[in-house]
């Protein structure tokens, strides 16, 4: 397929030279980027790792592509797994992203909304503990609004087939909160280290994904740390990733 790419970029015209590799031709000469990992997927690439996509007008960006789970085509946008990267950080960064797409990092809020403005997307998060377990909850609704709402959730149709469960509705229509952006009377971006949908109501959160990485499981259930409430309820998790397709 990526000969095949190369070898019709001879026939298009400069302009599409411009725009970043890998692309696809068209008949008219016209080059386009995929929307999403599930329009590489279609196309015939099975690769997990990163590719650039463009999921409206504006430039394109990579991201990486899970081809392998649950049939593949996962566009992800969150992964914690080492500790490597700092997810203790401020607005500007969460709405850029931040970290390296083969290991930890934040794809970005902006690109995040971009992904899910249009259509209807499936979100899946994957999570593991310090015991070599790992478990899956899935929604078949997902987006987020845009700068004007501070990126506010939108999440709704849980799967109840997932082995994880819901510990994610709870945030619905919340508004993403970090050190420096807080809209909250909790100041639970500060408290807990990190951004977040963090909720309005009597608790900060039921997860917490981008809390501060812990590289041991507490002895109790402290809530500090990568939390999944409804799954390891208070206790460290040692790895996530959320996707989108």
């Amino acid at each position: 397929i990526i000969a095949t790419i190369i070898a019709s970029l001879s026939t298009v015209n400069g302009s599409c030279l411009e725009l970043p590799f890998p692309l696809i031709t068209i008949t008219n000469q016209v080059c386009t980027v995929p929307t999403d990992c599930k329009g590489w997927q279609n196309i015939g690439i099975n690769q997990n790792g990163v590719y650039y996509i463009q999921p409206d007008s504006g430039a394109a960006f990579q991201v990486y592509c899970d081809m392998e789970t649950d049939g593949g085509g996962w566009t992800v946008f969150q992964r914690r797994q080492d500790g490597s990267v700092d997810f203790y950080r401020s607005w500007t960064d969460y709405e850029n992203g931040f970290g390296d797409l083969s290991g930890e990092f934040w794809l970005g809020l902006s690109k995040i909304h971009r992904l899910t403005s249009k259509g209807i997307n499936t979100l899946q998060i994957k999570i593991g503990d310090f015991e070599g377990n790992s478990y899956y909850a899935q929604y078949s609704t997902f987006s987020i609004g845009d700068a004007s709402t501070e990126y506010r959730l939108n999440v709704s149709g849980y799967n109840s087939t997932g082995t994880a469960g819901d510990s994610l509705l709870y945030h619905n229509r919340s508004s993403f909160g970090t050190k420096d952006n807080v809209n909250d009377e909790k100041n639970c971006p500060i408290h807990w280290n990190g951004g977040w949908w963090f909720s309005k109501q009597i608790h900060c959160f039921l997860s917490h994904l981008n809390g501060r990485y812990e590289h041991q499981p507490d002895t109790f259930p402290d809530w500090s740390g990568v939390i999944w409430n409804s799954w390891k309820s208070g206790y460290t998790l040692k790895n996530a990733e959320m996707k989108i397709r």
